[in-house]
């Protein structure tokens, strides 16, 4: 009767335990799976340049007008030291040679020769409208001509480690040997995005170019990126920051894209996506949004240690007053990390300059090790591991250790053994002749007396 009265309420029990939700899980093999369909795509956190997701991010690829943003950057960073021309604000007048390579059906501003517009114009087209003449006119203007500008970018992209990528044009349109690779282009992105006016010019939806002496009715330029303009609402994402869109037959729909969201920065790379002829949707601007929407969920930031967490000690010899000193990180270390992970579970792999301890004196901030935190094989950070506070040396007990360690050596051994001796020795000299002396003493005073009764 007992069991059946105790038997209903357990399996109540039971049952809400099972229907209770279960603890969020911190672990990389744990992350939700994505959708990405794309011939490569690559998601990383700027700050640190961690890699959250990756699918053929070294297969060589072709880029299309990703290429761009490299020829904006050089253009930019050429202006800021032109200031005797006007820098950005400098005359450009295209030349019929700029438009040798120009196909048909490319993407284009309508930019005429002879026609003359400002360096931070044809900067705009080509980032916001992807003109193809804007790149070659800008590359001719920045180097002298476009063979040297394809030589200084080369040196670039050696710079900053784009070590798979080939750039033989200033705008991507198909070449031989014109490739690189989603990994390429994250490193040019970073690159770029250090540039402030490459950034406020990457973010711009829509630009107005004043009218010239042949387009008397200027130039409204639109952007060709849909993750940031606000009237394509199916694609339109708004924590997206820009970049650059790419499009060939060989190359398919490329997206190279930045977003911003709970204090959080993440690189976007798709090449190669499709577009669906049944709905029409282009997948690189949906699959870009699915990477990031993916990395916002599964990934936050969050403090795994301050600068004051007591995180080690080690052996202080001869201190006064303290025989081991708190070690404290240089530094606190914020990482991104799985939502849900529990500081507790970081693996903390601690390194000290010392093991066995360190005579005095100890000076705070001192360098004592190094502090590592990971967790399932990645690393979030190194620091340096500092004393807490100053340990002066006790010069007494310094001075009663050297005193033993000479003590204790061999030679002072024999010397103090040889040293006890020869006082002993000379102590039982000296008794010898005391009492040597004393039996002469009383022999001679008897012989004196009996000279005198006679």
């Amino acid at each position: 009767m007992i069991v059946k009265k105790l038997l209903k309420p357990l399996c109540c029990f039971a049952l809400t335990l099972c229907l209770l939700p279960a603890p969020a899980r911190a672990d990389y093999s744990a992350l939700p799976a994505l959708d990405i369909q794309a011939k490569s795509a690559l998601l990383v956190y700027a700050p640190t340049g961690e890699i959250l997701y990756e699918h053929n991010i070294h297969v060589r690829r072709e880029p299309a007008s990703i290429t761009k943003i490299m020829t904006t950057l050089l253009a930019l960073e050429y202006a800021e030291k032109d200031t005797e021309n006007g820098g950005l604000e400098a005359p450009v007048t295209a030349q019929e040679e700029d438009f040798w390579d120009i196909v048909e059906g490319g993407s284009t501003s309508n930019i005429k020769p002879g026609e003359t517009l400002r360096l931070r114009d044809l900067l705009y087209c080509i980032m916001i409208s992807s003109a193809n003449e804007a790149c070659n006119i800008v590359a001719r203007y920045t180097a002298g001509s476009i063979p040297d500008f394809m030589d200084m970018m080369e040196g670039r992209l050696q710079k900053i480690g784009c070590e798979k990528t080939s750039f033989t044009n200033p705008h991507g349109l198909p070449s031989d040997d014109h490739y690189t690779t989603a990994y390429d282009i994250y490193l040019m992105i970073q690159e770029c995005i250090q540039n402030k006016e490459f950034l406020k010019i990457a973010h711009n939806e829509a630009y107005t170019i004043d009218p010239t002496d042949q387009t008397p009715e200027g130039r409204n330029l639109k952007t060709t990126n849909f993750l940031i303009a606000s009237n394509r609402p199916d694609y339109n994402y708004p924590h997206a920051r820009g970049i650059k869109t790419g499009h060939t037959a060989a190359a398919g729909h490329c997206l190279a894209s930045l977003a911003e969201k709970n204090d959080m920065m993440l690189i976007s790379v798709v090449l190669g996506a499709e577009k669906e002829e049944e709905t029409g949707i282009v997948r690189s601007f949906t699959e870009t949004k699915d990477l990031f929407e993916w990395g916002f969920n599964n990934f936050t930031v969050k403090r795994l240690i301050g600068n004051t967490t007591l995180v080690a000690s080690t052996k202080v010899e001869k201190g006064v007053d303290a025989d081991e000193v708190e070690l404290v990180p240089s530094e606190a270390i914020e990482a991104l990390v799985p939502v849900g992970l529990e500081i507790d579970k970081v693996e903390r792999k601690i390194e000290l300059l010392h093991p066995l301890g360190k005579e005095a004196p100890v000076y705070r901030d001192e360098v004592m090790g190094t502090l590592t935190l990971a967790y399932q094989g990645r690393e979030y950070g190194t620091v340096d591991l500092l004393a807490k506070k100053t340990i002066e040396k006790d010069i007494p007990e310094e001075a009663k250790d050297k005193i033993k360690e000479v003590i204790e050596t061999d030679w002072v051994k024999y010397a103090l053994i040889g040293a006890v001796a020869l006082v002993v020795l000379y102590i039982a000299i000296v008794i010898i002749l005391n009492i040597r002396r004393r039996k002469r003493g009383r022999g001679g005073n008897y012989r004196g007396s009996k000279r005198r009764r006679s």
